[in-house]
């Protein structure tokens, strides 16, 4: 059985389908090497696209894409769980308000997520957007209380810029919300361009490595991994 994992924003630009893939990059090659597929059901279709440009014909890969809408996941998804160790899968986050919680189409990607990661980005709108997403996680993680596989929910900080004010208010907000119970990562993913240029294929996890961003995201990993393990 796999593990499901969705990276959930309902606002843009808060780096979703990066993460998915330095997390699927990573965590497809050495020293983990596990059986990775990324579901990508965002009708952006970003990391599809991506991964076009990545490859050349024959090219071996580290992992693979799948461009599935919801419809298609949900009858493909048993075989799938059988075949991965982590299945990671892209999907748009925006609500719909004139719809109930049951009809939201992420709900459908939702009912079959192990893991959400909530991304946090500084700035009033990204925040505002956010806590409305995370009211509405809370609502499919009650209903799935009782399930075989409930829905675990983590936030963390992404695109983070030490001596910024922004950043400064978001991690007082963020206070506010660890003290209500809900669950954070202790490790921040910085602002680094070098996430924002992540292709499909490299990882840039390294123990070893001088490089802060690559240092950054191997720590953030790790906490990841132990997170997914529980």
């Amino acid at each position: 059985m796999s593990k499901i994992i969705i990276f959930g924003n309902q606002k843009g630009g808060v780096g979703k389908s990066t993460i998915t893939c330095l997390c699927a990059n990573a965590l497809s090659q050495a020293p983990f090497n596990y059986k990775i597929c990324v579901i990508d059901n965002d009708k952006q279709q970003s990391i599809v696209e991506a991964r076009s440009f990545d490859i050349e014909d024959g090219e071996t890969v580290p992992y693979e894409v799948f461009k599935m809408s919801i419809s298609e996941m949900q009858q493909r998804l048993q075989t799938l769980d059988e075949q991965y160790d982590l299945i990671f899968v892209d999907t748009a986050g925006k609500l719909d308000a004139d719809e109930a919680i049951e009809s939201q189409e992420i709900t459908k990607a939702l009912v079959y997520c192990d893991y959400l990661f909530l991304p946090f980005r500084a700035g009033n709108f990204n925040m505002d957007a956010t806590l409305q997403y995370l009211k509405f996680l809370l609502k499919v993680q009650e209903q799935r209380a009782d399930s075989q596989r409930p829905l675990k929910l983590c936030g963390f900080v992404n695109m983070y810029r030490v001596r910024s004010k922004v950043n400064d208010f978001l991690i007082t907000e963020i206070k506010h919300l660890k003290q209500s119970g809900f669950p954070f990562m202790v490790n921040r993913l910085g602002n680094y361009t070098i996430f924002e240029d992540v292709d499909t294929l490299t990882s840039m996890y390294d123990e070893d490595t001088n490089n802060t961003a690559k240092l950054n995201f191997t720590v953030w990993l790790n906490e990841f991994l132990k997170i997914i393990a529980e």
